[in-house]
């Protein structure tokens, strides 16, 4: 699998897409982070989601998709972690480049991070089974389900346990509001895996949730 942009390069034009994923270019890339990063929502989340990471040892595997700006960069970078960064809109990588310190860091004998631009539902099922310990996925659900239904969040999680060896990290609205996406359809994408821990956000409703596989 090929990772673009690199380090540095300028923002590509995006991919065509559908909804709400067009968005996220522009001024609206670059002010992302400014615009979210000191609410309790992003706060509480990035805790969270870094506490799900924290016992996992140098060299671990992450793909981040969809990266957006880079925003858990540098705890890989802090932990020793080989990242594969993917999303949608060039812009956001462009913005997630920029958070990599040391772009020509190695871990062993491979590129500390590495970049995709893409459409997840077009490349991930181009990865080999098992080629990463754990994926990162936050802020997508709504998406998806929006643009694709319950069907396509399925088959992102689908894709995700298939992909990782060890968990499936990924946030997702639970319930109250016209995206959700409630348990039923979680654990109809279940393949061989579980709900290992299941934490709220800033609100009830809205979870960080971590899978692994049930042998574990």
């Amino acid at each position: 699998m090929e990772y673009l942009p690199p380090v540095g390069s300028q923002p590509q034009q995006p991919v065509p897409q559908q909804g709400g994923a067009l968005k996220y270019t522009g001024a609206v890339a670059t002010g992302y982070d400014a615009k979210r990063e000191q609410s309790p929502k992003w706060i509480i989340e990035q805790g969270i989601i870094e506490g799900f990471l924290d016992d996992l040892p140098v060299g671990t595997w992450v793909l981040d998709v969809p990266c957006g700006t880079g925003r858990f960069f540098d705890t890989y970078a802090r932990k020793g972690f080989i990242c594969r960064a993917m999303d949608v809109s060039a812009d956001m990588i462009a913005q997630a480049t920029r958070k990599v310190q040391n772009p020509t860091a190695m871990i062993g004998d491979v590129a500390q991070f590495g970049f995709r631009h893409g459409d997840m539902f077009k490349e991930l099922p181009k990865l080999p089974p098992k080629c990463m310990d754990a994926t990162v996925n936050c802020r997508i659900t709504r998406w998806i389900m929006g643009e694709h239904g319950p069907a396509g969040v399925q088959e992102m999680l689908r894709q995700m346990q298939r992909i990782a060896r060890q968990r499936v990290i990924f946030t997702a609205r639970v319930k109250d509001h016209p995206f959700a996406v409630g348990y039923p359809i979680i654990e109809g994408a279940l393949d061989g895996w579980k709900i290992a821990r299941d934490e709220a956000g800033s609100e009830p409703a809205y979870r960080i949730i971590e899978l692994r596989p049930e042998a574990a």
